[in-house]
């Protein structure tokens, strides 16, 4: 590992900051000298603090993303907010790690998972326009392989004059530019993919899956909600891997949410047993897009902690739990004693009740259910330490009991200590108005 110093140059302004510095590490060093040149080149933060151990889980990862990022004018640094309290609270830091896309006077956090991959492509897609225009036809299909979700805006063969369309368009891709692609490309592109024609007026698509699905609804002129519901509905394949970071995008769509609960092992891979399972639920899924598609959005989970905390209680696995992403309230299939595993009649059943209303429902968002479910979280993660570490979470929790108690014992013994002085004292006069 070496050290060097390495100098920046924003109008006339020579700043200098620390890098530490190897063929694996490009991540800078930030000061609160920072804020004078924030505003300057495009930046990709994090936040963090040394005692943090999810900080030093990041730190490899945030590495890779930095090398990752070489081929792009994103600079990576991070800063110490411990040291540098002024650009925490500059930047309103309110947790550890926090990463911060800084183009300008645009500060986007980013809210997904902590993964290389995840994070490379939230910096790549920030760092250009909401809308891009794939020039060629080539360029269509390549994104159409990269990405596995994009929306297209085409003009269609006649203009819009008004360009109400492409408007509305333009602002939920700004909205939505942290967690997906918009392009727009020429007409005639579209007659390359099977199923789509090439419209006639001005028209939004979504391709997923292998094919193109396109905006039917009407616009809501005034409040852009038709076109921002529709696109909420259709950000999403039609089997995905859900995880604590997309989850709360997930809920956005307000419909209801299939989710296979599996548990994959350390090195991110499923036992026979639950890919069997996973690939039921995801032919279920892609079969029935027609019937289903509308209300619901399947999915899977690699680990249970997710649908244990909406159930506030340990799922077994392989199972399967749909969640109202409206009210968090959840539905179970109601499978025999004798299938322990939910089969496809049975998981058909449960959907179809609950389109019809006569699922029994568990659960919810309420005061009640959100403080049991706080209840119900820490004493998993209670349980989790114990079984890591026993020795640490003895002590981590049982000295301040510890002290606790001995703080009760000495204040109740006091009590009792000065009742008996006091009894002693009315006994003593009691003998000596005796004795008189």
């Amino acid at each position: 590992m070496m050290k060097r110093i390495v100098n920046f140059f924003y109008l006339g302004i020579t700043l200098t900051f620390l890098e530490s510095f190897s063929e694996a590490n490009r991540v800078l060093e930030l000061s609160d000298r920072f804020l004078e040149v924030r505003h300057q080149g495009v930046w990709l933060i994090k936040f963090y603090a040394p005692w943090c151990g999810h900080c030093k889980n990041l730190e490899p990862i945030f590495n890779q993303v930095a090398q990752s990022l070489v081929d792009t004018n994103i600079q990576v640094g991070r800063v110490d907010c411990t040291r540098f309290t002024s650009v925490a609270t500059e930047f309103g830091i309110r947790g550890f790690p926090t990463v911060i896309f800084v183009k300008g006077h645009k500060n986007i956090e980013y809210k997904g998972d902590r993964t290389r991959e995840e994070i490379v492509d939230f910096a790549r897609r920030m760092d250009g326009p909401a809308v891009r225009h794939l020039k060629n036809c080539d360029d269509f299909q390549k994104a159409r392989e990269d990405h596995k979700v994009l929306f297209l805006y085409v003009d269609g063969e006649k203009l819009d004059d008004s360009g109400e369309l492409k408007d509305h368009f333009m602002r939920n891709a700004e909205q939505l530019q942290p967690h997906h692609y918009f392009f727009t490309v020429q007409n005639q592109c579209l007659s390359l993919v099977e199923g789509v024609a090439v419209p006639s007026s001005p028209s939004v698509y979504v391709f997923k899956d292998n094919r193109g699905f396109k905006f039917e609804g009407k616009l809501d002129t005034e409040l852009n909600s038709t076109l921002n519901t529709w696109i909420n509905q259709e950000r999403f394949p039609a089997f995905l891997k859900v995880t604590n970071g997309n989850f709360p995008q997930v809920l956005r769509s307000e419909k209801y949410i299939v989710l296979a609960v599996l548990e994959e092992n350390q090195i991110g891979h499923l036992t026979l047993k639950m890919q069997e399972f996973k690939d039921l639920v995801e032919a279920i899924a892609v079969s029935n897009r027609d019937l289903y598609h509308q209300h619901f959005i399947f999915g899977w989970l690699g680990q249970t902690d997710l649908a244990n905390s909406v159930a506030m209680k340990v799922l077994p696995i392989p199972s399967l739990i749909v969640v109202d992403s409206t009210t968090y309230e959840y539905y179970l299939p109601s499978a025999s004693e004798e299938e322990k595993i939910p089969s496809p009649q049975t998981i058909i059943a449960l959907l179809d009740q609950i389109l019809n209303k006569s699922a029994t429902a568990y659960g919810g968002n309420t005061l009640l259910h959100r403080l049991k479910r706080a209840a119900f979280e820490a004493s998993t993660s209670l349980s989790a330490m114990w079984k890591g570490n026993p020795v640490l979470t003895t002590v981590l929790f049982g000295l301040p009991l510890g002290f606790l108690s001995i703080i009760i014992y000495t204040s109740c013994c006091s009590d009792i200590l000065e009742m008996s002085e006091e009894e002693e004292d009315i006994e003593e006069s009691q003998r000596h108005h005796k004795k008189d």
